[in-house]
């Protein structure tokens, strides 16, 4: 009787561990065609509405109101099956860490500040090549800007009266270079979000030829102004980075969208501008999500970029330079 009380209480007790233990698979498939400008073919393609990815993540009560929690995001390709970058597991996000009434702590390879507070009226990837995302990025690639940031320690404060204060360290891993920084103040409440955010990238390595290419050991800083505004029958969305160590007539992007509901579904506007020293290159993207379900939705989106816009992506691909272009894509996308 002893035994079988003792073997009881080892159950319960192993019962009410797994009880305050969470893990939760889930993840999004995304597959669509796309021709992303003028003269391009027309493809089948992945990730054009959302990130296809699954996603391990779990926490762990650890009493008094704390609590370990973890990550795991691997994005990939739905056309072919394959893996999105050749950082393989986790490369759609990865960290562990602790919350409770002092904020979160997290570390490892998570969702960067900058891009954390960034404010787009699409939410998603748009057109390829024309999205909100692309037009600002192009200021900070020579800060070491990726959406992730590996080698991160991330600290986010409990909110108070709206405001929370988010502060990021990257190691470089290279001697003598500078760690990534991040730090941002965000506003949240009612209908208001709005967030200012300042961001370096680690500096790198130099990458030995041919041709050798010199190490970035101190990048440029970004500076970010977002917000949006919710009107119940549309959301208004701006988006504004400032990036230092460049002339003043390139320094600048801006992204300014709408979104509303519409029918059974939402529609979305955006009008990009990345500053350039001749002319400045604009895109204007649109799109419409018509919801199946609360998690299955079909697509439909549309983007134009002037003359002046300067993509070597595009031109590599056999797009003509110096012309305006049209791109479109349409798909289907479900969330588990």
């Amino acid at each position: 009787m002893k035994k079988t009380l003792i073997a009881l209480a080892a159950v319960a007790a192993t019962s009410a561990s797994f009880a305050q233990s969470t893990v939760t698979l889930s993840g999004t498939l995304d597959v669509g065609i796309e021709k992303r400008f003028s003269g391009d073919a027309t493809r089948m393609t992945s990730n054009r509405n959302g990130t296809s990815n699954w996603t391990l993540s779990g926490a762990e009560d650890l009493g008094g109101g704390l609590k370990a929690v973890f990550q795991i995001s691997t994005a990939f390709n739905t056309d072919t099956g394959t893996v999105t970058s050749t950082d393989g597991l986790g490369n759609n996000g990865l960290f562990v860490g602790l919350t409770g009434g002092f904020g979160t702590l997290r570390a490892g390879r998570p969702v960067n500040t900058l891009y954390g507070n960034a404010m787009f009226a699409n939410g998603t990837k748009g057109v390829s090549l024309h999205d909100s995302n692309t037009v600002l990025s192009g200021l900070v690639a020579n800060a070491g800007n990726s959406v992730y940031v590996a080698n991160a320690v991330q600290y986010h404060s409990p909110r108070f009266a709206g405001f929370q204060v988010q502060v990021e360290y990257a190691a470089s891993e290279v001697v003598g270079a500078d760690a990534g920084t991040g730090i941002a103040v965000r506003y949240d409440a009612g209908p208001l979000s709005a967030s200012i955010t300042n961001y370096t990238g680690a500096g790198t390595a130099a990458v030995v030829g041919p041709p050798a290419v010199a190490a970035n050991l101190s990048p440029k800083s970004v500076t970010q102004l977002a917000a949006a505004y919710d009107f119940s029958v549309a959301k208004l969305f701006f988006t504004y980075r400032d990036q230092s160590g460049l002339a003043s007539n390139v320094d600048t992007g801006y992204a300014l969208g709408v979104t509303a509901p519409v029918g059974p579904g939402s529609l979305y506007v955006s009008y990009n501008v990345r500053e350039q020293a001749a002319s400045d290159g604009r895109t204007i993207i649109g799109g419409y999500k018509y919801l199946l379900s609360k998690r299955t939705q079909a697509y439909v989106n549309i983007a134009r970029r002037n003359a002046a816009w300067q993509n070597t992506a595009v031109v590599a691909a056999g797009g003509k330079a110096n012309s305006s272009s049209t791109g479109f894509g349409m798909g289907l996308q479900h969330n588990f």
